[in-house]
């Protein structure tokens, strides 16, 4: 608990959140329920990775010399476990816009060649592609997969009627940010590759919310930000590279470490001697990484894999709740989601610039309430997201469908009037 948690002036209606609340150190007097934004790491973890702050800065040269590297592997190894890669396939990373830009920079493409993604893909994704298609002449094609969707069919068939002889790369999502939907990503990758077109998977949203077995995906590239569902510390992610496409890979940065074997002689991977040393910096986050994964191992009984199930089943039941409530329709079967729950809202009837925002803003400084809601495609369509975390509660998304409810009905009123305004003026 903290200064900031106004507890004594919250209203009567505020939603109380899961038991499992006490695992974080989030305000009280918040509503937390945009996870997939930023995640949220939990206390033991912060509190190990402090002491291994602590560590470091009793003695940084003694640190970095005999104790970094035992540490690192056992970092890599944990993570080398929990995603199903080898050892040598990974490169930790401060997370996914890192790897996405060092994979996809190394890539030599001819003038005329595409490069694929979707209009689902993060806003990122498609500048990354754009900067390398003007930089050798390709071309960006973007598929249009719809949303709402009605079937994984729909996606892969909207992925595939782009691919040309000219296609030779593809960044897809493993679980979209903007709509929520888990792609059927393996099958996409091997569609893909059978065409001959290598797949870079944006997994900001995969390992965490999901169980990620990286062999059986069998993509050429994966990157990932562990700190949204792995509950990681920010700056923490990783890159993994199938084996046959490690050495294609070039360093942003030149800085290489001066060794080739650790402290305790084993030797550094190529990707660990080319990318991993980067300068002087605090390992901290990443050499939580074991604690991380014994979080997520040991929260509920059953493991990862229950916690998975958990959160899957509050969100498709907070799901219907909240569209019931909200007279919207399902925009995609229940299978098609994990843990983020993304839905159309009505087109605002506001100007562009009065629209989206306020309703966000309204949500957070009247009720405290943390979502996304944003214009997609384009104004006036908007949607809303909202996430399922273990803290999380039916009770608080209940309480979140009648705040919508309520801000989109004064939001009504406020587009009539104003409308009534304008046609008062005009005659």
């Amino acid at each position: 608990m903290t200064a900031l948690d106004d507890l004594d002036l919250l209203p009567e209606d505020f939603p109380q959140p899961s038991p499992f609340m006490s695992e974080w150190p989030l305000r009280r007097d918040v509503v937390h329920m945009d996870h997939g934004s930023s995640g949220a790491c939990p206390t033991k973890v912060l509190e190990h990775q402090n002491a291994l702050r602590w560590e470091l800065d009793r003695g940084s040269p003694e640190f970095f010399l005999s104790r970094w590297s035992p540490r690192h592997r056992a970092a890599k190894e944990a993570l080398a476990r929990f995603v199903h890669a080898d050892y040598d396939e990974l490169l930790l990373t401060p997370g996914s816009t890192l790897g996405l830009n060092i994979v996809t920079q190394s890539q030599q493409f001819q003038p005329g060649d595409e490069l694929l993604t979707t209009n689902h893909a993060y806003s990122s994704v498609t500048m990354l592609l754009r900067h390398v298609a003007n930089r050798d002449g390709a071309k960006v094609v973007i598929a249009q997969v719809p949303f709402p969707v009605a079937s994984e069919e729909e996606i892969v068939q909207s992925i595939l009627a782009c691919v040309t002889e000219r296609t030779r790369f593809a960044i897809i999502d493993h679980i979209v940010s903007r709509s929520g939907l888990v792609f059927p990503i393996k099958r996409i990758v091997q569609e893909l590759a059978d065409r001959g077109v290598d797949t870079l998977v944006d997994g900001a949203h995969g390992p965490g919310q999901v169980p990620v077995d990286l062999h059986d995906i069998g993509a050429a590239y994966y990157t990932t930000s562990c700190h949204k569902w792995m509950c990681a510390p920010r700056g923490v992610g990783f890159l993994y590279a199938r084996r046959d496409r490690i050495r294609r890979l070039k360093p942003l940065i030149i800085a290489r470490s001066g060794h080739w074997r650790d402290s305790d002689g084993a030797a550094y991977s190529w990707l660990e001697h080319t990318f991993e040393w980067n300068g002087c910096h605090d390992p901290s986050g990443v050499h939580s990484m074991p604690k991380i994964i014994e979080f997520l191992e040991t929260a509920l009984p059953g493991g990862h894999a229950a916690m998975v199930k958990r959160n899957h089943e509050l969100a498709v039941d907070a799901r219907r709740k909240v569209l019931g409530i909200l007279g919207i329709d399902l925009p995609c079967p229940d299978d098609m989601i994990a843990n983020m729950v993304v839905f159309p809202l009505p087109d605002s009837v506001l100007p562009e610039t009065q629209g989206i925002l306020p309703l966000c803003k309204t949500l957070w400084e009247n009720d405290r309430a943390e979502i996304q809601c944003y214009h997609w495609p384009a104004y006036p369509k908007r949607i809303f997201r909202f996430s399922v975390q273990l803290h999380n509660s039916m009770e608080q998304y209940v309480w979140l469908a009648g705040k919508i409810k309520a801000a989109l009905d004064e939001e009504t009123r406020i587009g009539q009037a104003h409308a009534a305004e304008v046609n008062g003026l005009g005659t």
